[in-house]
């Protein structure tokens, strides 16, 4: 997945390439991707919000300007054709995938029993062990305690 900041480096170095102060260069550039995807590394996902409190560093002002950028795109073009895992056989693998990427997976299903689950930050980790745990609790009619350590 690409970052505002990133973004906003392709464009400076088209620009330079071309000698063209024209964002990317004056050129027309085709993005392809799934924003499905984990986000960045250290750098604002081109969807997300953008904290203004940090524009006073040039990390924050880069963050902004390669926003904008995204921003300036005029044509989206969606496909939603899956190629990769056509043929009937793969249906339900291609159902599963659609319903993980909008957000609708069946989390009580039991195939999703004994999965890992991938996420983008501690907090939203947090939230889902300490689920899992209450729920076991439930499940196996036994009382929960919270133990909390301190360093």
């Amino acid at each position: 997945m690409l970052g505002c900041r990133f973004l906003l480096k392709i464009s400076r170095a088209l620009s330079k390439a071309k000698q063209n102060e024209l964002p990317f260069g004056g050129i027309n550039i085709i993005f392809a991707g799934d924003f499905a995807q984990l986000g960045p590394v250290r750098d604002p996902r081109l969807f997300s919000f953008i904290d203004t409190s940090r524009v006073g560093t040039v990390s924050g002002q880069e963050a902004v300007f390669g926003k904008l950028l995204w921003l300036s795109v005029t044509t989206v073009v969606m496909l939603t054709e899956v190629m990769r895992q056509g043929g009937e056989d793969n249906r339900p693998f291609v159902e599963l995938l659609e319903r993980l990427r909008s957000g609708r997976p069946d989390w009580n299903s039991e195939q999703w029993q004994f999965t890992p689950t991938i996420v983008s930050n501690n907090r939203i980790k947090d939230q889902i062990n300490e689920r899992a745990t209450e729920a076991f609790a439930r499940r196996t009619g036994q009382k929960l305690h919270w133990y909390y350590a301190a360093d």
